[in-house]
């Protein structure tokens, strides 16, 4: 991978290695890197992590400094508004739009934390998620179990910022958040009521002791409001609505009464400009609500015999 990446900022992305300078950042559209190579655009969001780290390793052996590759302008399947996304997306770039309601302070952080052992010195590094802090299990030397102590030298320490995105226009009366931890250059970029998409990681807070996991966003790029949105700002009643009147419309002319989900999709996505995400998040809200069954192969099934009602009640 190391040597495709390579190969890119020698040939299509070379502006971006020859603008990579002592700010440390490098901007790339997904959208451009999906044209230049596409799977590794498809590795981009599948595996965030490994193919960004690996990236920036590749860019800082073609320009002049070691680079942060940050990624934005996610197709529109992933982008989602504040909530709309599942499980399935945990460890997966997405592309999430709200409201800025909290900004923390900017705080120092050990983004990789080195922890020094009290009997054999042994070094064991470990990566921090912003939270807690995560230490090893044992020594990597002497096996050790505990008694290690965090060497502040030895580790990566770089500024941290947390802050909290709602879901925006929400008809809720308590919307979602998202907690979205911010690193490096993106710390003191954002406001509260700032409208934007912040592309991250979507993980799990580590250290919980709860069936239902609490989850954040690991900030890779931001959008605001001054660039194009990715997202449709449509109330979450109007998607559902429009995609419950489609399904139960392309369900009714099929002779299984069915039909597929990607049709669903499509045909929403085509007559109403509304983002894959959303659709595919307000198929997944019907389903709770017993509206409509996804069965074996992607299938459709309308499963009430009377419309419900989506409109908010005034």
């Amino acid at each position: 991978m190391d040597d495709e990446w390579i190969e890119l900022f020698e040939g299509p992305l070379s502006e971006y290695a020859d603008s990579a300078s002592s700010n440390g950042r490098v901007r790339i559209p997904w959208t451009e890197l999906s044209e230049a190579h596409p799977d590794l655009a498809e590795s981009v969001l599948s595996d965030p992590e490994t193919t960004l780290k690996v990236a920036s390793n590749a860019l800082g052996r073609v320009g002049p400094v070691r680079t942060t590759v940050r990624v934005y302008d996610l197709p529109d399947h992933r982008t989602y508004r504040v909530g709309k996304y599942g499980s399935s997306m945990l460890g997966n770039l997405i592309g999430v739009r709200g409201t800025v309601v909290d900004v923390n302070r900017v705080k120092p952080c050990a983004r990789e934390a080195a922890f020094e052992c009290h009997l054999c010195g042994t070094l064991t590094r470990v990566p921090q998620s912003g939270g807690d802090l995560i230490e090893p299990g044992q020594c990597q030397g002497c096996e050790q179990d505990g008694g290690m102590r965090l060497n502040l030298a030895q580790s990566e320490v770089i500024d941290y910022q947390r802050i909290i995105l709602e879901r925006a226009n929400s008809s809720m009366d308590d919307p979602p958040v998202e907690i979205v931890h911010l690193w490096k250059d993106l710390c003191e970029t954002l406001s509260p009521g700032d409208t934007v998409t912040v592309v991250g990681i979507y993980d799990i807070l580590p250290n919980q002791d709860k069936a239902v996991l609490e989850t954040y966003l690991d900030a890779v790029s931001i959008n605001n409001s001054k660039q194009p949105a990715t997202v449709d700002e449509m109330a979450d009643w109007q998607v559902k609505k429009w995609t419950f009147e489609t399904a139960d419309e392309l369900c009714t002319a099929g002779s299984d009464y069915d039909c597929s989900k990607r049709e669903i999709v499509e045909t929403v996505a085509d007559e109403h400009g509304v983002a894959e995400g959303e659709i595919t998040a307000a198929l997944e809200d019907l389903d709770d609500q017993s509206v409509v069954s996804e069965r074996r192969g992607g299938r459709i099934h309308i499963t009430t015999s009377s419309p419900p009602t989506f409109e908010p009640a005034e």
